[in-house]
């Protein structure tokens, strides 16, 4: 298939060592080990993850943000609890390095992020900081999936889920995609653990999800949209059947749009200074952007 073959020349041309081992991982029969040793050269000592890990965020300092993002690398791969990499991750949410008492959440934007290149939506103002459960939700979900039940940071992560969940109940359904998909992550790891509210959770995510998604196929790729690959990965997915018409059709507007390089459309700016930056930014997210589109496309049989 031409499309795949375009996909994959982008990314041995583009991408950088981490994308490049994830695509290895899943279409080329590459080690969950060759992820996770590039992986960890984002990670720092605290076990937090900076470094641009998030392209849109250059700060190298740890950040709750950063680190979410590296959890959804952990477990795309199915990385094992004992591994360096996860509780390093643990450790830094243990730590309460960063960590909003007041608020009682992680905030999604941290101070040292203004001290380097990043999108505007990444600069911290302290009287604008929203709490929101975005990291929060995600970073619950991923202490429930791997820490140690009866740990200190298997407790915190226990009470932040339920008050995440509580949060989300009493709030009237909304659209923002971000902290929807959290959510979807927090009811995907929240099985088995002792939080209530559970099926009422499934059932408001029910009502969540398709409010988040464009249907309008003309915006897509051109303004920044919700679309159903921002919210789930196929047929298979729990909420499928929510979406299901809107995520079929995105499969043929995928093998419609690719670009000639192999890549697709970035539908974004930074809106700051750092134009050179993001156009080096822009070329890493295309390599996330063929990742997540191929896979997409590979779970609805279509490559």
């Amino acid at each position: 298939m031409q499309f795949f073959v375009n996909a994959r020349n982008f990314i041995y041309r583009n991408a950088r060592p981490l994308e490049l081992a994830i695509w290895q991982y899943h279409f080329e029969g590459g080690s969950a080990e060759q992820v996770l040793h590039a992986l960890s050269f984002y990670q720092n000592e605290d076990g937090g993850f900076g470094h641009g890990l998030e392209a849109d965020c250059w700060n190298p300092h740890s950040s709750p943000l950063t680190t979410q993002t590296a959890t959804e690398i952990l477990y795309a791969v199915d990385a094992p609890r004992e591994h360096p990499v996860v509780q390093g991750v643990l450790r830094y949410l243990d730590s309460g390095r960063d960590f909003d008492l007041a608020h009682r959440q992680w905030p999604g934007s941290i101070p040292s992020n203004n001290d380097h290149p990043r999108a505007i939506w990444w600069t911290y103002e302290a009287d604008k900081e929203g709490f929101d459960y975005n990291p929060t939700a995600g970073l619950a979900a991923f202490i429930l999936r791997y820490a140690e039940k009866g740990s200190s940071v298997y407790k915190k992560g226990l009470t932040l889920a339920q008050e995440a969940i509580n949060w989300l109940l009493a709030k009237e359904p909304f659209a923002e995609k971000h902290v929807v998909y959290l959510f979807l992550r927090l009811a995907q790891f929240a099985q088995g653990h002792d939080l209530t509210g559970l099926d009422a959770l499934a059932a408001r995510l029910r009502e969540q999800v398709p409010l988040c998604v464009c249907t309008d196929l003309s915006k897509y790729g051109v303004e920044y949209v919700d679309r159903p690959t921002d919210l789930i990965d196929g047929p298979q997915h729990p909420y499928y059947p929510d979406i299901a018409a809107a995520a079929d059709a995105e499969c043929q507007f995928l093998l419609d749009s690719q670009l000639a390089d192999g890549s697709w459309p970035v539908p974004w700016k930074w809106w700051t200074e750092y134009t050179d930056e993001f156009a080096v930014a822009a070329n890493w997210w295309k390599s996330h952007i063929i990742i997540k589109h191929i896979l997409y496309l590979k779970n609805f049989g279509r490559c």
